[in-house]
């Protein structure tokens, strides 16, 4: 009898292995979709129940690890990284996730070859084409990064994490108008990931449109009360729209998550000599000149107009300092990534292990399969790691510049709306510039690929 149960138990075991194989391959599948769907906390938990029925299992570690450091979570990133990238990949989605495993690692250039292997098994991997546009994003190859994610967003057009992305990339490359298409895109597919407000609202400060910057920061703003950047370029975008008040209220904010925060110091002194407090006001500019040295000629130019006005008469601003909030100027600003992480960081870890043999050829070579020597055009797909054919024609973004910005009269209140008779006679006297607008570089904050808590 006793032999007859365990010979019983013995044959079902394989059956319960099998089940618990499939289980977690559906939360692998979960963990997928919500990553691309721009719920990462949600491909965390999927994830990590993945690897809890399947411990070990080295594609579910290589996809968790690039959840976890697009949530913020570098350590937990790296441990899983560290082991993903000692998997020996079978199909397209295991050479994915070493891809996003030596990503997370900063081994750009291997990550890229995994996601080339992983297109070529499979070419119509739209994760293969993401990964590659993030690497390429990432080495500042952005017009290869644009030609993956135009691909990547054609092949999983419901995938909010792609359009994230490729806003970006669009910002980096000054084309704030198709960026804020490529954000509301994601807001629509995920309206609780706040960061795309952030991320358009900022894109709308950089177009001058104040009236939608400011709902889109203050929505951010809303579950993130203390980021520092959004503050500050809230504060731009209230100035532009003529509420002096609101934007002095926020750089107050800003200067005391970080009094060394120089561009916010100036910008007040600006508004508080516009409001007609003149000695508040040049003390700010004097203690910004002392924290930035290099913009002593133009807030030099800023402490004269204001020193030669009447007492409580308001100054009109036509003097800008540029520079990107807190950087360059001050060091590191509250709620700033630490040096090694985020897309910026450097790598740190020791070379990577050499590639199998089996390992596709270096990046730009075609990856389109072939019948009988010639691209089937069933297969046909545009080449990863490698900018589009010049002149193909697409409706993809391309990155050209921006159309051009409203004037300021424009940007300040919605088509339609009357002025009231202070704003006009101010307006019409000289209009406001931006104060101590950003240099509108590559997009500041947390990186493209990964958001703070």
């Amino acid at each position: 009898m006793r032999l007859a149960l365990a010979l019983l138990l013995a044959a079902a075991a394989p059956a319960r292995a099998q089940k618990g194989v499939s289980a977690a391959h559906n939360d692998l599948r979960r963990g997928l979709d919500a990553y691309m769907s721009a719920r990462f906390d949600d491909a965390v938990e999927a994830l990590t129940e993945a690897l809890e029925k399947s411990p070990g299992w080295k594609t579910a570690s290589g996809l968790r690890s690039i959840c976890l450091w697009t949530t913020g979570d570098v350590a937990g990133a790296r441990r899983d990284a560290a082991l993903a990238v000692s998997l020996t990949p079978k199909d397209a989605e295991s050479f994915a996730a070493r891809g996003f495993a030596r990503f997370v690692r900063r081994e750009l250039e291997p990550a890229a070859q995994d996601f080339m292997a992983a297109a070529r098994r499979e070419n119509r991997l739209s994760l293969a084409y993401f990964g590659m546009g993030s690497v390429r994003s990432s080495q500042e190859r952005l017009k290869d990064a644009l030609t993956n994610l135009n691909i990547a967003a054609r092949l999983k057009p419901d995938a909010a994490a792609i359009y994230i992305v490729r806003g970006t990339v669009l910002e980096k490359m000054k084309n704030h108008r198709k960026a804020v298409d490529d954000y509301s895109k994601a807001i629509k597919l995920a309206p609780e990931f706040r960061w795309a407000f952030y991320y358009r609202g900022r894109a709308y400060r950089d177009l001058k449109e104040w009236r939608k910057a400011i709902p889109d920061l203050t929505n951010f703003l809303e579950f993130h009360p203390d980021f520092e950047q959004a503050l500050y370029f809230r504060s731009n975008a209230l100035y532009g729209a003529g509420d002096v008040k609101g934007a002095l209220k926020d750089l107050e904010r800003v200067i005391q998550l970080n009094p060394k925060n120089a561009l916010a110091l100036a910008n007040r002194g600006v508004a508080r000599a516009e409001l007609g407090d003149k000695g508040s006001a040049l003390s700010d500019l004097k203690r910004a000149k002392v924290l930035a040295p290099e913009k002593a000629a133009q807030i030099d130019s800023q402490i004269a107009r204001i020193a030669s006005s009447e007492p409580g008469q308001a100054v009109d601003s036509d003097v800008e300092i540029t520079g990107t909030p807190g950087k360059g100027l001050s060091g590191r600003t509250a709620g700033e990534l630490a040096d090694d992480a985020g897309i910026a960081a450097q790598p740190d870890l020791p070379a990577p292990p050499p590639l199998p043999e089996d390992e596709p050829d270096p990046a730009g070579t075609s990856m389109l399969r072939t019948r009988g020597g010639k691209p089937s055009s069933r297969d046909a797909m545009p080449v990863v790691g490698t900018v589009s054919n010049a002149g193909e024609k697409s409706d993809e973004p391309d990155a050209p510049p921006d159309e051009a910005a409203p004037t300021d009269s424009e940007a300040a209140l919605p088509r339609g709306s009357a002025r009231s008779p202070a704003q006009a006679s101010r307006r019409t006297a000289k209009p406001r510039p931006d104060i101590l607008p950003g240099e509108g570089d590559s997009p500041s904050g947390p990186g493209e690929f990964m958001f703070l808590k």
